[in-house]
């Protein structure tokens, strides 16, 4: 069983895509879209949704960057 992630009526993790487990040695088993993650970055996780959300922006980000690459055009030369 995972830790509550719903908060004062907001839901932390609407996708529930993130678990925490108490493993019987007192270690903790963390994941995050069914990837290993450590405790910290766990936490980390959970903090930047509370932030996002004080900002006023959705908690989940809803898009991710795409690196546009190298090529003719991306990158101005340096000539010597």
């Amino acid at each position: 069983m995972g830790i509550e992630t719903k908060f004062l009526g907001t839901d932390y993790d609407p996708n529930n895509d993130l678990t925490h487990e108490v493993l019987p040695d007192g270690d903790v088993k963390t994941t995050c879209k069914g990837e290993k993650i450590r405790y910290m970055e766990y936490i980390d996780e959970l903090e930047e949704r509370t932030n996002r959300r004080l900002e006023g922006k959705p908690i989940i980000k809803s898009s991710v960057g795409y690196f546009s690459g190298y090529g003719k055009g991306t990158l101005k030369s340096r000539k010597n």
